[in-house]
């Protein structure tokens, strides 16, 4: 495990954390949990649509279209880009990058068992940004972060109040995520100082300093942007913050080839050796292993603007359930219902 020695505290936290522990996924995993989860939704819902339109009598008419599992993994990755677009209208908030990283994985973890025919992602999204907020130790009040949202303040400020515990009970109460972020910003401290010593110093040492401050806070804010858009693929549910952070750290080299990252990878992180076989071997493994991130970030269908998956968002109105949509019939009725109890509860 090359980065233990890179990032030993942030690593140790990571293999003893919940997060390893039980919510790390192969591919084949989500894919089988991501099927069942939507096979028993449809099977529900379409139950329940029978069941009403047996009440109501006459013909049954036709039931609506529902979402496959590939739809709503679509829909999902929408929200999370839409998230990404509201996480930076929070820029007078200071918003920690932690956030959106919180916030995303527990979108990501929730719509594992939980689909959204059930639980409007929209929704789901505000709730997971609000509780983020809180978990990564930055807790905004209620107007405030309701003041960010485009429309419907009153309205999603109601939902997130109402939502955020049972956010959290679906998520088993695991609200501490170990992101990339602060993984990427030591290789790049690491990167730049092994730069400097192999390159040496031909500048003064004040010049020299601002030039590798610079560079840093130039190679963050872009490698953070990339951390940003992977987050719609499955990476934080499959591999480790340090590993998603390598495979960041490798696409900045690719980018920028005058980095020399890879020989940075290989001599200062990896301290390869190609005498010792053990390490051949690791060095080996761990190559398969960034490949096989990029090979997945290669074949992604990344979104760019919201427009794609619009036509999914239309269906979705229509198959969505509607003990869950407060402008149902069956959602005022089960809320009335719940009001008469408290009150004779009272």
């Amino acid at each position: 495990m090359w980065m233990i020695r890179l990032i030993p505290r942030i690593f140790k936290a990571y293999v003893t954390s919940t997060q390893l522990y039980n919510w790390r996924f192969t591919q084949d995993e989500l894919a089988n949990q991501r099927q069942e989860c939507n096979a028993a939704v449809r099977r529900r819902l379409s139950a329940q649509y029978r069941a009403k339109a047996e009440v109501k009598g006459g013909d049954v008419p036709a039931e609506p279209t529902f979402l496959t599992a590939e739809e709503e993994f679509i829909i999902v990755k929408r929200y999370i880009f839409a998230m990404k677009e509201l996480f930076h209208q929070f820029s007078d908030s200071g918003l920690p990058v932690d956030v959106f990283g919180f916030a995303a994985t527990y979108l990501k973890r929730f719509y594992l068992n939980n689909s959204v025919m059930d639980y409007f992602p929209r929704e789901m999204m505000l709730t997971a940004l609000y509780l983020a907020c809180k978990a990564a130790d930055y807790p905004l009040g209620l107007q405030t972060f309701a003041a960010h949202i485009p429309r419907n303040r009153e309205h999603y400020s109601e939902i997130v109040v109402h939502s955020e515990l049972f956010l959290m009970e679906k998520l088993q109460y695991d609200i501490w995520i170990h992101t990339p972020y602060r993984p990427l910003s030591g290789l790049l401290v690491d990167l730049l100082a092994y730069r400097k010593t192999q390159l040496g110093e031909p500048m003064t040492i004040e010049a020299g300093e601002v030039a590798t401050a610079d560079m840093m806070t130039s190679l963050k804010k872009e490698g953070y942007e990339i951390i940003h858009k992977w987050f719609q693929t499955d990476l934080c549910l499959t591999h480790s913050p340090s590993q998603f952070a390598l495979a960041v750290l490798l696409e900045l080299g690719q980018k920028h080839p005058d980095l020399g990252v890879e020989k940075f990878v290989k001599n200062s992180v990896c301290e390869y050796n190609s005498s010792d076989e053990l390490m051949e071997q690791k060095w080996t493994a761990l190559n398969e292993k960034m490949e096989q991130i990029q090979t997945m970030i290669g074949e992604f269908e990344f979104l760019s603007d919201l427009t794609y998956g619009s036509d999914l968002e239309a269906v979705l109105m229509q198959c969505r359930n509607p003990l869950y949509d407060p402008l149902s019939e069956e959602y005022a009725a089960a809320k009335e219902q719940a009001e008469k109890l408290m009150s004779f509860l009272d």
